[in-house]
């Protein structure tokens, strides 16, 4: 229930908003008094918070005083949010359009906080034309893990190297299946990826609001990021005895030459 609240809360649900409308799931129809007990909202409030909940069309009242409330079912409620959501961006985008704003041809973005990564690293994920590099520890991958297994089955080419062990049916999942908990002990989370050769995520990953990470498409800080996995990748060939040559040459940016050939 706490975790239903606050996901309501980032569709733009007050707090007691969300409550309501929660109780109203668990149990209707419900009187306002009835919904003011189940919730925990305070008396006072509640009608005031029923009649906006009904002005969105968020729960309908019936009956004569005292009236009963019920919720709109929950699938109709997404449509209502998602019809919202697209309003209210295609009204950004006008009023942004009114503005002449010239960005400069580099992307760089300082982004802070746990929640911010994610974000951002399913955006990449959902926007990815041809291939997805990326660095993980299985907390993480589990955030992405609905992301990345849809565009592969898109047909995106995905690289996935961890240190820990990680269950999923992605082709290129290379691993040395370390205890998380044991890796912990000894060593920062760490989160990278790498979305068609041109744009790159990386930094911390620890779940806190001051966790730091950058997304940029700086070509040396790409190249970095790229050839610091693709070293990951070479060192765990050679330990598990593994034949990563072609997948590592598709990997280089430039003329790919084989693995063998570079050392």
């Amino acid at each position: 229930m706490t975790e239903l609240i606050i996901k309501l809360k980032q569709f733009g649900f007050s707090q007691n908003e969300a409550k309501s409308y929660v109780s109203l799931l668990q149990k209707s129809p419900m009187t306002g008094y009835e919904i003011s007990q189940r919730s925990g909202v305070p008396r006072s409030a509640i009608y005031e918070i029923l009649k906006k909940l009904e002005l969105r069309g968020v729960l309908s009242s019936d009956g004569d005083k005292p009236l009963n409330y019920m919720p709109v079912h929950p699938d109709e409620l997404f449509l209502k949010l998602t019809s919202q959501f697209e309003h209210n961006l295609n009204e950004l985008k006008s009023s942004v359009s009114e503005f002449d704003f010239r960005s400069h041809n580099e992307k760089y973005f300082n982004i802070k906080g746990y929640q911010a990564l994610i974000d951002q690293a399913r955006t990449m994920i959902n926007n990815a034309k041809k291939s997805i590099y990326c660095s993980c520890w299985n907390r993480e991958f589990e955030y992405l893990k609905p992301q990345l297994e849809n565009v592969d089955k898109k047909g995106v080419d995905i690289v996935l190297f961890s240190f820990t062990k990680i269950n999923t049916k992605i082709r290129n999942l290379i691993s040395y299946n370390v205890n998380e908990d044991r890796l912990r002990n000894i060593w920062h989370r760490q989160l990278m990826v790498i979305v068609d050769k041109k744009v790159v995520l990386l930094g911390g990953a620890e779940q806190s609001h001051s966790n730091k990470s950058i997304f940029t498409d700086n070509p040396a800080i790409l190249n970095i990021a790229l050839n610091y996995l693709i070293l990951d990748l070479t060192l765990i060939s050679d330990r598990k005895k593994l034949n990563l040559d072609e997948l590592i040459s598709n990997m280089i940016i430039g003329n790919s030459t084989k693995l063998e050939d570079l050392l």
